[in-house]
């Protein structure tokens, strides 16, 4: 009975290990999936939101971009040359769009280059009617846009369900979201 005992915590113990290392890193999609993502259950045992993020092959501020999330957040990359397609599919306005798109398990869409507080802060408290957030264009010193020291203070919009996204939701400068 003890010898059972040993090996089926073993077994369990070799399993939960290798979903926490499977959950460490992202992988890199040339299609949009449609099915079910299985870093979806690795999210749950690392207590991390996933985001599917679109982007072009070739944007190396899109990459730095993903690999800040790391901390924060789980990241599978789907490879595009079709961005516009993916912004008209969350009708995304001309005027809120960026290099990249991110959408999350939950439907959440993160556009551009926006700072992980602030999409830990919407995340934790959803405004109603909300569908994600914006950082417009390419701001210098925001994540994935460092340029030495250099920054600049940008808006982060609030992208509503029904299109609009006149609201800030707050603004940063950096890396660092003022309160």
């Amino acid at each position: 009975m003890i010898k059972f005992k040993k090996t089926t915590l073993a077994i369990a113990s070799a399993a939960v290990l290798t979903i926490a290392i499977a959950g460490t890193s992202y992988s890199q999609n040339s299609t949009e999936s449609t099915q079910s993502n299985p870093l979806t259950k690795v999210t749950a045992v690392s207590g991390k939101t996933h985001m599917l993020v679109h982007k072009d092959p070739n944007c190396g501020c899109c990459k730095g971009w993903v690999e800040q999330l790391s901390p924060s957040f789980e990241a599978s990359v789907n490879n595009t040359s079709d961005l516009a397609a993916i912004k008209d599919k969350y009708n995304l306005s001309l005027s809120h769009r960026s290099c990249h798109t991110a959408v999350t398990d939950d439907g959440y869409v993160f556009e551009g280059h926006i700072p992980n507080a602030a999409i830990k802060s919407f995340l934790a408290n959803p405004p109603q009617g909300s569908l994600g957030l914006a950082v417009p264009g390419m701001p210098i010193g925001s994540p994935g846009m460092e340029v030495g020291n250099k920054t600049m203070r940008y808006p982060i919009y609030l992208l509503n369900k029904d299109g609009s996204s006149d609201s800030v939701y707050a603004y940063a400068t950096g890396k660092v979201v003022e309160g």
